[in-house]
């Protein structure tokens, strides 16, 4: 079978399957199949692949079409144009964190300042910001071990030097945080209960880092409780949140943050996607 009749049968049964970008899937599946570039697949679409590497290709596109993310099935994802290793114990970086961390960086600018990633994952916005602004400190806290694993491979990957705790939040932190970074749980629960091709998805992904509550508020309501609770607090917080319960995020803030600053910055989707709290 040529590379070109593999991508033919497999973007099909992708488009039979209801996959969105059917075609573009087949062609990264091949490309992490034959451990080859997307480019060297496109270029040629003569060549023979053998018949492990069909077996390899038609199990891999099987699993997609159940919806299972590319990046999952990949094992890695491209985040603010660095290379992180992803498997099922943390969340796949998205497009829309890089507002986070673009707004993040504008705002330390040359200061050397002690950020702390909140809920770190696959430790994606703690490698970012330590490669972009160097000379800051930069601490990254998750619950879990399973996460934190992860995130100190991507930490070894990137060259980028970060202190890990495990701790539930801000808990127990000895340093003096300057500024806070968090893409925490903000999926409502009831939204467990939706089905299209959107939501399919997610079902692969550690809900524990999806869903938080009636409204998607609970874990930030944590993070506030134990921010607020600080001797010394931090200047900023810049925190992740979801769209449909943008204003009710703000008003929790500033029920914990009477005296702050703060902002709603949309993303690329002109969706509500990040609260900016200065105190």
């Amino acid at each position: 079978m040529t590379i070109i009749e593999a991508g033919k049968i497999a973007a099909d049964k992708l488009n039979q399957a209801k996959v969105p970008s059917a075609i573009l899937d087949a062609e990264v599946l091949l490309a992490c199949t034959l451990k080859k570039s997307k480019e060297f697949i496109l270029a040629n679409p003569k060549l023979k692949i053998t018949k492990a590497q069909e077996k390899k290709y038609k199990a891999l596109v099987k699993r997609r079409s159940k919806f299972e993310p590319v990046a999952y099935l990949t094992g890695e994802k491209e985040f603010y144009g660095l290379r992180f290793l992803v498997n099922k114990n943390v969340l796949i970086p998205r497009p829309e964190t890089e507002l986070l961390v673009e707004e993040v960086i504008k705002y330390v600018g040359t200061k050397s300042l002690t950020i702390c990633d909140v809920g770190t994952g696959s430790g994606a916005i703690a490698v970012a910001l330590k490669k972009y602004l160097p000379q800051t400190k930069i601490i990254a806290t998750d619950i879990s071990k399973s996460a934190l694993n992860t995130a100190k491979k991507n930490a070894d990957l990137n060259k980028a030097e970060i202190s890990f705790i495990k701790t539930n939040l801000i808990y127990n932190i000895k340093d003096k945080i300057d500024l806070i970074a968090a893409n925490l749980p903000y999926v409502p629960e009831e939204e467990k209960k939706i089905k299209n091709v959107f939501s399919k998805p997610l079902k692969y992904e550690p809900a524990g880092a999806l869903y938080a509550g009636r409204y998607g508020l609970d874990s930030y309501e944590k993070l506030f409780q134990q921010t607020s609770n600080l001797p010394r607090k931090p200047t900023a917080l810049f925190c992740e949140i979801g769209s449909n319960y943008a204003q009710k995020n703000k008003k929790m803030a500033q029920e914990y943050f009477p005296q702050a600053k703060i902002e709603i910055k949309n993303d690329l989707c002109d969706k509500k996607r990040l609260m900016i709290i200065k105190n």
